[in-house]
């Protein structure tokens, strides 16, 4: 239920993207950031469903995906459209060499917390200080969701 809380008050948000899209395309430092982690957390999550066999993972990453499409419609933005940031260029570099199986989903799981963790400081830092109220929008629904998600990790991780 606050999964479908989330998509529906995200999806609403991206319906007044249009008013936002008026103001310059400059990227601001937390849209830039929180699009790179989530193009990290998309892309793992795609290729996680390539290479995993846990029912758990695959439904971790096919809610993952969902939900960075979502924000980045809600930030204005196509899924993927910042480059992903150079040392997460390198963990997917790493994760695409390891077979599928037990090594792949724990080293896709160990970068999901990374991941979780970096977007987590970055929406309480710009939830703090951030002065877009579209972009205060984003962080602040994207809290519970992030905190949910490292819960879930974290039980993953045991099992991976």
């Amino acid at each position: 239920m606050e999964r479908r809380s989330f998509l529906l008050a995200l999806g609403a948000l991206s319906l007044g993207a249009g008013v936002a899209q008026a103001r310059p395309r400059m990227a601001a430092d937390f849209r830039t950031a929180d699009l790179a982690g989530g193009a990290f957390a998309m892309t793992t999550s795609q290729l996680a469903l390539t290479r995993t066999g846990n029912p758990d993972i695959i439904n971790f990453a096919n809610a993952e995906i969902a939900e960075q499409m979502q924000v980045a419609a809600a930030l204005g933005a196509a899924p993927g459209s910042a480059p992903m940031r150079t040392d997460h260029a390198v963990l997917l570099r790493q994760l695409e060499a390891v077979p599928s199986g037990g090594g792949f989903d724990r080293m896709y799981v160990q970068g999901q917390i990374r991941g979780h963790r970096e977007l987590l400081a970055l929406n309480s830092d710009y939830l703090r200080s951030g002065s877009d109220p579209q972009e205060q929008s984003v962080a602040q629904m994207s809290l519970p969701i992030i905190q949910r998600h490292l819960a879930i990790l974290n039980g993953l991780r045991e099992l991976a």
